[in-house]
Formats: C-alpha cells, sequence, structure tokens
C-alpha cells in the first residue's frame, strides 16, 4: 500500500494550533426534500465521501484521515451538487494516454476503504499543487471526493468536487482522534443549497474492462484553447484533453441559431421566423442534426443566407482544425424546444404552448402590421390567472 503523504502529518501539526478553524453545532435538521419530482434512476446515493480543505492562499492543506460523517442534510446536499453537475456537465474528457498516475489513484478510490482515504489524499495534494502556483487567482476552497451510485444501480461511479468556500451552508467540525483527523459536515438549517454554484468537478464512470474511465467534466472555465488559471482544473490537475459532448454542440446549437437569427429578425417575415424555428425542432428530434439540411430546411430558397448560418454553426460547434457539419443531439437538452414552444413578446410577456398543438392555438400572421409589429392571436375557452406559490 502507498505511502501516505506527508503533508498528512504537517497538517494535523497545523490544525492543532490554527485558531481560523470554524467549528460550529447545529441542531439536527429535517432532511432535505427535492426541489422537483425525481424517478428512483435520477437518486444518487452516496456510499463514502470526504473532505479536503485547500487554502491555497495561506498555503494551509488539510488532509482529511476518515471517511466524512454526514447527517441527513449533508448527505442530501453532496447528492445535490452531484445530480447538478450530471445536468449541467457539457464537456467530455480523455486522460492523456502516456500518463495513468490520475486514473490509478481513481480506481483505488472504488478499492476498499483505505485506499480511497489515502488516494483522495494524494489527488488532493496534487490539485493543491496546481492551486498553489496561481494563489492569487484561484479561490481556495474543499476538495470532496464521493463514490455513489443511482439508487436501484450497482454501478459505482465517482465524483470529484472542486468547491468554492461555502461556510454560510456548510459546517465543518474538524476533529483530532490520536494522531488522525475527522470532520463532521452539517448543513445550516435555514439555507437552501446552491448546486449551481458549482463549477468544476469530474465525474468519472468506469469504462469496460475497468481500466479506463469515461469522464464527464463541469468546468465552465473549460475550454481547448483555455490556458493558465482557466485549464488548472482538467489540464494541470486531471491530465485531461477535452471532447464537446453531444449536450454541448446541442446547447451551442440553440444559442448560436438564436444569435444569428435574432441579428436578422427584422429584415424576416413572421412567416419567415416561425419557419425558422419550426426547422429548429424538426431538425433536433432527429439522432444526429445535418447542418446543411436544416439551413435547406430553415431558409428555403435563400442560399447566401444558408451558407452563411452552415459556416458560422460549424465555426462555433467544432473547434480548432476539426470542421464537420453534423453531430449527435443531446435528447435531454433539444427538449428545451422540442416538446413546449415558448414565445417571448414585448415587455417580457410569454407565450407557451405545446409544441404538438402550436398552430392549433397561436395564430401568427404571416406579415408584419402597418407598425412593423407581429400579430400573434391566441384562442382559448379558457382564462384564468394562475398564482404562484
Amino acid at each position: 500500500m502507498a505511502r501516505q503523504p506527508t503533508s498528512t502529518h504537517r497538517a494535523l501539526a497545523q490544525v492543532t494550533r490554527m485558531a481560523d478553524v470554524h467549528v460550529e453545532k447545529t441542531a439536527q435538521p429535517e432532511s432535505l426534500a427535492p426541489a422537483q419530482p425525481v424517478t428512483a434512476a435520477d437518486v444518487v446515493v452516496i456510499e463514502r465521501l470526504i473532505l479536503h480543505s485547500l487554502n491555497n492562499a495561506t498555503g494551509k492543506i488539510l488532509l482529511v484521515n476518515e471517511i466524512a460523517e454526514l447527517d441527513e442534510r449533508s448527505d442530501a446536499y453532496f447528492a445535490d451538487q452531484i445530480a447538478s453537475a450530471m445536468r449541467r456537465a457539457d464537456w467530455q474528457a480523455r486522460f492523456a494516454p502516456d500518463d495513468d498516475e490520475i486514473p490509478q489513484l481513481c480506481r483505488r478510490l472504488l478499492a476498499d476503504a483505505n485506499d480511497f482515504v489515502v488516494a483522495s489524499q494524494f489527488l488532493a495534494n496534487k490539485l493543491f499543487e496546481q492551486m498553489s502556483k496561481r494563489a492569487q487567482q484561484i479561490t481556495p476552497g474543499d476538495f470532496v471526493v464521493a463514490v455513489f451510485r443511482f439508487a436501484g444501480a450497482s454501478e459505482r461511479q465517482i465524483a470529484l468536487l472542486k468547491l468554492d468556500p461555502d461556510d454560510q451552508r456548510l459546517i465543518r467540525e474538524y476533529r483530532i482522534v490520536g494522531e488522525r483527523l475527522t470532520v463532521r459536515i452539517s448543513v445550516a438549517q435555514n439555507l437552501l443549497p446552491e448546486s449551481k454554484r458549482l463549477q468544476k468537478c469530474a465525474l468519472l464512470r468506469p469504462a469496460a474492462g475497468d481500466t479506463d474511465f469515461e469522464v464527464t467534466l463541469l468546468d465552465t472555465q473549460a475550454g481547448p484553447r483555455s490556458d493558465g488559471v482557466a485549464a488548472f482544473f482538467y489540464r494541470g490537475f486531471l491530465h485531461a484533453t477535452l471532447a464537446p459532448s453531444a449536450r454541448r454542440r446541442t446547447r451551442l446549437f440553440l444559442s448560436c441559431t438564436e444569435t444569428w437569427l435574432a441579428q436578422r429578425a427584422a429584415s424576416f417575415t413572421p412567416a419567415q421566423i416561425l419557419a425558422f424555428y419550426r426547422a429548429r425542432r424538426e431538425a433536433l428530434r432527429g439522432e444526429a442534426m445535418s447542418l446543411p439540411a436544416f439551413a435547406e430546411a430553415a431558409l428555403a430558397s435563400e442560399g447566401d443566407l444558408q451558407r452563411d448560418l452552415v459556416a458560422m454553426l460549424s465555426s462555433r460547434l467544432f473547434e480548432g482544425d476539426e470542421r464537420a457539419d453534423t453531430f449527435e443531439v443531446d435528447r435531454a437538452a433539444a427538449e428545451t424546444v422540442t416538446r413546449m414552444v415558448t414565445l417571448e413578446l414585448d415587455g417580457g410577456l410569454q407565450i407557451r404552448v405545446d409544441a404538438a398543438r402550436f398552430d392549433e392555438l397561436a395564430h401568427v400572421d404571416g406579415v408584419r402590421t402597418a407598425e412593423g409589429k407581429i400579430r400573434v392571436v391566441v384562442e382559448s375557452l379558457t382564462l384564468r390567472e394562475v398564482a404562484s406559490g
């Protein structure tokens, strides 16, 4: 078994004299209710979790020696963080083929509890080293390592989270038992967790044969052209390269087509605008998106505009020397427009209609009024105001 990092002992010495380690206790809180209904397949079950404190601004690192103690609320807090990362992550990553150190440590996380602790400490040291190189640019925080699975499934996965400081919500109670540092984590009862604050997380799923991992990355600074501080997590720490996922390309396609149309909408008739959106919905219902086919359907008989649209989309969706005109559609991202049509009008007014019934329920004049406005007529047998809350 590998020897524990020597900085563990330095951390133990530090914590005994650190007056700035904040220790609080709270009453046992009620469990956190999920923000929205979820199925069993969506429920994250945390099997083991550990939290190390990385303060690169002061040069102090606290490496915990035991799996963290979680109460019901803190367990739900971290499960929500992982579930949020699953929903938001839009990069795929590959470990460097000539460097197996990080994958080996990650494989040890799935072994017994002692291997999990030691491997997490090595990983924490590696992340701390990267953070310390730019101590004034990178925010200190917690490094959380978790082994989890989904309810009803046996496959175990790994989450590596770099959390920015959240002393209002997370209450960490450090203790020294003999020469071992432990941490008990609870969540403030009067504050809801903010999973969207999570900026960096790697989700690792064992690939066939357990010799490699499928890596999904949440990193708001990531990009093939990013360098320095922007790449410290995925490139400096993980030694990984990026590949846009189907989710990222589908989201980029939606935002880029919206921007492209907004820049030209004033010269389009309402009928042309609706035709563009209708073609976009239809194209997103397929397994793969052909940019030329979409452009032809969206901009009939407008060859110059079609070529302009395809060129813009290809340059934004495919990085570097990679140039293609087809990408895989992510179903969850596509359904934000294929299931419901949401029209935004002046003053923030929105109309939401089931996409299958849009033509039946909403009527948009094909040409603008004399004042250049778009006339929308909605027919309904009912009319009621919906109270929120």
